[in-house]
């Protein structure tokens, strides 16, 4: 016994779930901008990467994620990149 609707095809499955996805996030933007949380607050002067950070003070890009996680720096990530807070630092 044949079924007359075949099953879609792996491509067509994920762009039906991808669409879903994309829904989601679009209502989610609109539900955070509702609240006035939609965009970050801009980093100020003081914000410098975290390869810039290590380059400044002569040690490893890893050195300076592991002071971030042991909380000996402050930092902020934005766009999947760590910003390091330098208030001492000179350019």
């Amino acid at each position: 016994m044949r079924r007359s609707r075949q099953r879609p095809t792996q491509t067509e499955e994920i762009a039906r779930k991808l669409a879903i996805v994309l829904a989601e996030l679009a209502s989610l933007r609109i539900l955070l901008a509702a609240h006035g949380i939609s965009t970050p607050r801009p980093l100020d002067e003081d914000y410098l990467t975290v390869q810039r950070f290590a380059a400044m003070n002569h040690i490893s890009p890893e050195a300076v994620l592991s002071r971030i996680r042991r909380g000996k720096l402050r930092a902020e990530k934005r766009g999947g990149r760590w910003w390091v807070k330098c208030t001492v630092c000179t350019a």
